[in-house]
């Protein structure tokens, strides 16, 4: 049987595991804290459900294995400009977008998107959090944090 360690043990890793048993692969979804000894990722292919994972024994195991297949697209997806550019460079289709780092961009972001925007967290901020829906007579009530730029794109 295949074997698929999945780094992460949340809802997707669930699914994965339950939608890989009729197909004949073992999905393991690995907690983040699991020590590396009671994994069986050495005859296995590696990937992970999350973007972002702490640096633990089981982490740093894990990303020297060769078989992480897909470890270095991790850091490019977890940032919604730097996946924006990468979808646009192999000519993904995705919803129109534009980063929007100051107040003063307002007006572009409309005149591109229309009179409706969605405004998101370049990081974070999955399921809802983090995303805004909002028209140009709205952007005053929305704080734009400085230390968090985000993309904007038509809904």
């Amino acid at each position: 049987m295949k074997q698929v360690c999945v780094l992460g043990n949340g809802q997707l890793g669930r699914m994965l595991r339950q939608a890989g048993e009729p197909l004949g692969i073992a999905v393991w979804p690995v907690g983040l804290d699991a020590e590396p000894a009671a994994v069986p990722f050495q005859q296995s292919v590696i990937t992970a459900e999350i973007e972002r994972w702490p640096e633990t024994a089981l982490t740093r195991e894990l990303a020297r294995h060769p078989a992480f297949v897909n470890r270095d697209v991790f850091p490019i997806i977890a940032d919604r400009l730097t996946q924006k550019q990468l979808f646009d460079k192999l000519h993904l289709p995705t919803a129109p977008w534009q980063l929007l780092a100051e107040r003063s961009e307002w007006p572009a972001v409309f005149d591109r998107l229309g009179e409706l925007a969605i405004v998101k967290r370049r990081t974070g901020g999955y399921d809802g959090r983090g995303q805004w829906r909002l028209r140009a007579d709205e952007t005053s009530s929305y704080r734009l944090n400085a230390t968090a730029n985000v993309l904007s794109s038509r809904a």
